[in-house]
């Protein structure tokens, strides 16, 4: 695990964004700095709509040339070798959260590791972030376990100030997680391979530790 500022993720050589929703400023960013060199593999589930647009969006940013990676429909050394061999890997807000993260566990997951390793840049979007966290709340409001990308956290898509979220509160006061991490729209927490810990396009990223937060 790589770790900065009381944050763990994933050893590798890419980078992990952490966007709150879609953004034409994040997903830029990541054109900017992915390697030239292979496409863009972007992560399609059997029960939700193709990912068209943004497929269509990144193109208009001059994305390399990309193919949908359906994770349910595809064998599972396909789905592997399509996602390793991608220099940026996207996962959309596809669906909710848990609906997401069960999708991922098993070939896609193992295949986004590789291509992480190798240097590739993992966008995730929406629901496509929660689920890279360590917890995800499902839709009874208890905390399930999720990839772990980003250790002992619970990931908010969509929410500026993560201690205004009731559910990541009451995580923290008894101790289910150990951090949870606010992602306002327009906005991604990007993590680095040398530890870099940022905050791209709108900046606003809120890391709360137990009772104390920040910035």
């Amino acid at each position: 695990m790589t770790e900065k500022a009381g944050l763990r993720w994933l050893d590798g050589r890419g980078w992990i964004a952490l966007a709150g929703t879609g953004d034409d400023s994040v997903r830029a960013h990541v054109l900017s700095i992915a390697a030239a060199d292979g496409g863009v593999a972007y992560v399609a589930l059997r029960d939700a709509a193709y990912p068209e647009q943004l497929m269509l969006d990144m193109d208009d940013l001059g994305a390399p040339a990309g193919y949908l990676v359906n994770v349910h429909t595809e064998q599972p050394d396909t789905v592997v070798k399509q996602l390793s061999e991608a220099s940026i890997v996207v996962i959309g807000d596809l669906a909710d959260a848990e609906t997401l993260s069960a999708a991922l566990d098993g070939a896609a997951e193992t295949g986004m590791r590789a291509a992480f390793e190798h240097g590739a840049v993992v966008l995730a979007e929406g629901a496509g972030a929660a689920a890279l966290g360590a917890w995800i709340t499902a839709a009874d409001g208890e905390l399930i376990p999720a990839l772990g990308w980003l250790e002992n956290a619970l990931i908010l898509p969509g929410i500026v100030t993560a201690g205004q979220s009731p559910a990541a509160r009451q995580a923290l006061e008894a101790r289910q997680i150990g951090l949870a991490v606010g992602v306002g729209a327009g906005s991604a927490l990007a993590l680095g391979p040398d530890g870099e810990l940022e905050a791209w396009g709108s900046g606003q990223v809120t890391i709360v530790f137990g009772m104390h937060s920040a910035n």
